[in-house]
């Protein structure tokens, strides 16, 4: 599920993720095997509780299983590969791996391995592959799908009856945890949104759409106090608009008034998909040789954010997180930038990211959440930012591609809301589309991490896998047939082209509005010049996201663009800055 804030916003599925990176623990493994049970609502269950996590549709699961056998593939892979690694029984692996996990889950853990060890444990003895092992459990369904290599001996050859046995034992094993699985979706439902007491889209929790998607309320029971506020009837005393900046000088002038009120500006926000909230997979979750006991240690509330990690993206940008696997790189943002020129705008920031965006889902509901009081608050630069999921699904063809047609009347659906909510003298600039061929480019021929201990699973043969499941983030663009990336490409053009339209046939009263192309590209440019390779860039798990270095380098040529060409779009310097950093100090952080 993927929500902004206070709004219980439901998407489609998510087209940016690599459904394989569900490979955080037993707990995955635990739910991708139910899908073996032999009644018709427990598949359902099982893949309505991984949608929590990957925000996919739980009624699309893809051919041949789909997202439940990409799961179940992967964890058990990564059970294998340990096997070999420590020369260990599976048991004493399958309990090692437990005791990796923490905040509870290690006790689900326990629960899994009592239920699906006997037949991992014979399976692997057996010198089964994660594939097949997955079809015998039958949570994959179509046995031409195959991530790892298939031996010789394996090829046509029936899954050992004994096997088939060990697996109808396990169904009536599985049916009294059923009632876990409905427990833990609730639990996570309850938690969204969350700690937004008086409802102004602001908390004063990080994770679960809080404070590291946007900047941090300073009173959760007053509606009139939050970032961005303009207009205020609140005594000098309090800051109403959380920048950290309150009382008044011996002349009664308040200091939000002297320091702020002669040097315009405005806050920062986005609206966009999974390369706007910034999308990362610690790589050590599905590298065998690297888990370790820290391995998993912040594994909630990289849930609870998503697998997001908006706080280090190139819009919103804050902090370096301190969570075990957090991306590795510096953090430069449109934000960071904008209030170095004024500390006004002190966490005056959103980030409306959501997982597997497009701009049908942006117009239905997505927009929705973004927080702007059109009479109350300062001006928006706002980013409008879907470059990849108007044209990547998982299905074969150009069929699920959003035409031009369509492209055209979601954006201005859009805009028309936006002029209703956007405070005057706010703009909104218009990202491209990215050219996303430089991904199958640049990673084809590497190693995945997956396949990283015997050197057996390259990106090609996972982005094969998951196209052939049709569960891909991108069918078109991770393709190894160049004729359908190419085609893809062409489509991401026409629709790149439509924003050109909208500006030329619509006015709005309250911002003004630009289009920039999708920086990638002369990000990775520029950085091959310098002797780096593209694939430095592009995230190691899923092998379709822009990195942390690539979120840097994206915030920072943005910037300088707009300071050549687009000067309108940066705010003036404060001359006061220097006393606002002497009086309030880091204005109250984060």
């Amino acid at each position: 599920r993927q929500r902004c804030v206070a709004t219980h916003t439901h998407t489609p599925p998510m087209r940016c993720t690599t459904l394989l990176l569900l490979l955080v623990g037993v707990l995955v493994a635990l739910v991708c095997s139910a899908a073996a049970a032999p009644t018709p609502e427990l598949p359902r269950r099982t893949r309505q509780f991984l949608s929590m996590f990957t925000g996919a549709d739980p009624d699309a699961s893809g051919d041949g299983g789909g997202s439940v056998c990409a799961g179940c593939t992967g964890i058990v892979g990564i059970v294998e590969q340990l096997v070999y690694i420590h020369d260990q029984p599976v048991v004493t692996v399958l309990d090692e791996i437990c005791k990796l996990f923490h905040g509870g889950l290690e006790k689900v853990c326990e629960v899994a391995v009592d239920i699906f060890a006997p037949v991992l444990i014979n399976a692997i003895e057996m010198k089964e592959t994660p594939d097949r092992i997955c079809q015998l459990l039958t949570a994959c369904t179509n046995d031409t799908c195959h991530l790892f290599p298939l031996p010789e001996s394996k090829k046509g050859a029936p899954l050992p009856p004994a096997l088939v046995a060990e697996v109808l034992e396990l169904h009536a094993r599985w049916y009294p945890f059923e009632k876990v699985i409905q427990k833990l979706e609730d639990t996570f439902n309850d938690h969204v949104p969350f700690k937004d007491f008086d409802n102004d889209k602001f908390s004063t929790h990080d994770t679960l759409r809080g404070s590291s998607w946007r900047g941090k309320d300073c009173d959760d029971i007053n509606k009139h106090v939050y970032p961005g506020r303009n207009a205020t009837d609140l005594p000098a005393n309090v800051d109403h608009n959380c920048n950290g900046i309150y009382g008044s000088a011996q002349n009664g002038t308040s200091w939000e008034e002297l320091l702020c009120g002669d040097t315009p500006y405005y806050g920062t926000a986005i609206l966009g998909d999974s390369a706007a909230a910034h999308f990362h997979i610690p790589p050590d979750f599905v590298t065998a040789k690297d888990l370790n006991k820290s391995t998993f240690t912040d594994l909630i509330p990289m849930l609870l954010n998503e697998f997001d990690w908006p706080e280090m993206s190139a819009t919103s940008g804050f902090t370096e997180q301190n969570w075990v696997g957090k991306p590795i790189g510096p953090v430069v943002s449109s934000y960071q930038n904008t209030r170095k020129n004024n500390l006004c705008s002190h966490r005056d920031f959103q980030n409306c990211g959501v997982n597997g965006a497009r701009t049908s889902s942006m117009a239905s509901n997505i927009m929705y959440s973004l927080a702007r009081d059109q009479k109350n608050d300062k001006p928006l630069n706002l980013m409008y930012a879907l470059v990849g999921n108007d044209v990547c699904n998982g299905h074969p063809g150009l069929s699920h591609m959003t035409t031009p047609q369509e492209f055209y009347a979601n954006v201005v659906e859009a805009m028309n809301y936006l002029d209703t909510v956007l405070p005057m003298g706010s703009h909104v600039t218009f990202m491209g589309l990215a050219d996303g061929r430089v991904l199958y480019e640049a990673m084809h021929d590497r190693i995945h991490p997956l396949g990283s201990t015997r050197n057996d699973v390259t990106y090609e043969d996972l982005y094969n896998y998951l196209n052939c499941l049709q569960i891909s983030p991108c069918w078109g663009w991770l393709n190894s047939d160049e004729y359908w990336r190419n085609q893809t490409q062409i489509r991401a053009w026409e629709l790149s082209a439509v924003y050109h339209e909208v500006i030329a046939k619509n006015t709005y009263k309250n911002f003004n509005m630009t289009y920039f192309p999708c920086p990638v590209d002369e990000v990775i440019n520029e950085w091959e010049a310098n002797g780096g390779e593209a694939w430095q860039l592009i995230e190691p798990v899923d092998g379709f996201h822009p990195n942390q270095i690539a979120n840097a380098l994206i915030a920072q040529w943005l910037w300088n663009e707009w300071e050549t060409n687009y000067t309108y779009l940066i705010p003036p310097v404060n001359p006061h800055n220097d006393q606002i950093a002497k009086m309030f100090g880091d204005q109250g952080g984060y």
